[in-house]
């Protein structure tokens, strides 16, 4: 009995994986209207019918989506960053620009979560709270790594102003030609700054509190 249920219940990640990972294939290639229950259905090795046993609404299939790819997201952040590899505050931040500009399409969705959580069960939305709030302990082990000095209120700060940032900066990097045209006209004139640009000058003021132990080491070998 113990060994069917676990069958069962491999099936039932495999085929939740499979719903992912058509819905995800969607996304990239059509953006949200791209994912319906028909689309997904089209590319899953079961009926469309059974998507339903394991989610009520495309927003859920989504929601659940996002969390998969924050995970990716929290997995790549930390091998970015070495334990006891120390970078200067430029570096840490221009390695988190590439880093964010690396996943964009998690950002896309990222930046629609709000939405997503008002048409999802409760279950589905603690889950993918649970997910996104994953952020402090990565965030935090790196800092503490980086910025021994700075205290725990300040690397909190830092996890979630990060998140807040990470859920919103979507819309200003996926500007098309004729929107930054009528940026640029209605700033009197004002130069636009890139996507990276703009990413790199947020984080540099977002850690401009800290001391990172990479800028030490260049004072201590540049007297």
């Amino acid at each position: 009995m113990v060994f069917q249920r676990a069958r069962k219940e491999e099936q039932r990640e495999r085929r939740r994986q499979e719903i992912l990972d058509a819905a995800w294939e969607l996304f990239e290639q059509g953006g949200l209207e791209m994912v319906t229950f028909s689309t997904i259905g089209a590319k899953v090795s079961f009926t469309r019918q059974t998507i339903y046993t394991y989610y009520r609404s495309r927003d859920e299939v989504l929601l659940d989506l996002l969390s998969r790819r924050m995970e990716d997201f929290y997995q790549d952040t930390r091998a970015i960053f070495p334990i006891g590899k120390p970078v200067t505050q430029r570096e840490f931040c221009e390695r988190l620009v590439d880093h964010l500009l690396s996943h964009k399409k998690m950002l896309a969705l990222f930046s629609l979560h709000i939405t997503l959580e008002n048409k999802a069960r409760y279950e589905n939305i603690l889950s993918f709270k649970r997910t996104m709030y994953e952020a402090f302990p990565v965030f935090c082990t790196i800092l503490r790594d980086q910025c021994p000095d700075a205290s725990e209120d300040a690397f909190c700060y830092f996890c979630l102003t990060i998140m807040v940032y990470i859920s919103s900066i979507y819309p200003m990097i996926d500007q098309t030609p004729l929107q930054k045209k009528a940026l640029q006209e209605a700033s009197g004139g004002m130069a636009i700054p890139t996507d990276r640009e703009l990413i790199l000058s947020s984080l540099m003021l977002m850690t401009g509190s800290f001391h990172f132990r990479g800028d030490g080491d260049e004072e201590t070998s540049n007297p």
